[in-house]
């Protein structure tokens, strides 16, 4: 049986693609294994105005070469047409960003005309329900020069096999830090930039009926201005990987610890709340040879 390739020649409205997956969450039951289907996106040009104002929310200095959380930023709309499909099996409303890796094999730049893929795969249990993930790729012509991994779990769904145990991991870096104080409408920066108008990040409203105490900030801006943070200090090639430990609430004041150690210049990064202490996110940068 061959793919089904969805080919969309532009970019799609994310509000209108959020309405739909709300239309048919209670529909998705889990059922029937995930669609053997692509979506792409041929001869993208990146808009100068919208990298600009991206940057500025994230914390990015502009430049030619393209940040890599950007990358995601332009597959992310061809995610949400993946999830929006008939035979997708499981609800976008209520699922949780888990970890995303990212993959720079070379600088892109800003001129430059790409080509963009998602896909989903390797369904498998999680303690609370059902984790997939969903890979995402940018070629320039015939060269692969980013890729994406986010993994995405689906609360309350049930598919068959063991979960796996939980990897023992070193403790997160800690110690002084950058102090970042984090405005209430953080979420609502982000979403103009990024088109994800999930309501959890919109308003606290919003977000207390989906069962969060108030508005949470886009995991995918924790990993931008993470990487922005140290962004003059990356390699040209490198894996960076960020795990969503515990939501980020907003209004709020966060701490971002990063150390840079071993001979291939790795980092260990933490995002913790700046009272508590508590590890919020997780990341790990490691150079690409």
């Amino acid at each position: 049986m061959s793919t089904k390739v969805i080919e969309l020649k532009s970019a799609p409205s994310l509000g209108k693609l959020y309405a739909k997956a709300v239309a048919s969450s209670r529909g998705r039951r889990g059922k029937g294994g995930l669609p053997d289907v692509k979506v792409v996106r041929k001869g993208v040009k990146v808009d100068p105005s919208a990298l600009a104002d991206y940057d500025h929310v994230c914390g990015y200095t502009l430049r030619e070469q393209l940040p890599a959380t950007y990358l995601h930023n332009l597959v992310f709309p061809l995610q949400v047409t993946l999830f929006t499909q008939g035979k997708y099996p499981y609800p976008l409303v209520g699922s949780v960003h888990l970890d995303n890796t990212l993959t720079v094999h070379r600088p892109v730049t800003m001129d430059e005309t790409l080509d963009l893929s998602t896909w989903a795969t390797n369904a498998r249990p999680h303690k609370s329900g059902v984790q997939v993930d969903v890979v995402s790729q940018v070629h320039v012509g015939d060269e692969l020069v980013w890729e994406g991994l986010a993994t995405y779990l689906y609360r309350g769904q049930r598919i068959d096999g063991d979960v796996p145990p939980r990897p023992e991991e070193d403790e997160a870096p800690d110690g002084p830090g950058i102090i970042w104080r984090l405005p209430g409408d953080l979420g609502r920066q982000f979403s103009t930039v990024s088109g994800d108008v999930n309501p959890i990040h919109m308003h606290p409203l919003s977000a207390k009926a989906m069962g969060f105490p108030s508005a949470i900030v886009h995991g995918m801006w924790s990993q931008a201005a993470m990487l922005a943070a140290i962004d003059n200090r990356l390699p040209d090639a490198y894996v960076a990987t960020m795990s969503f430990r515990k939501p980020v609430l907003i209004p709020g004041t966060t701490r971002l610890v990063a150390h840079q150690g071993g001979q291939d210049g790795s980092w260990e990064l933490a995002l913790r709340n700046h009272r508590k202490g508590t590890e919020l996110v997780r990341g790990q940068v490691r150079p690409i040879s």
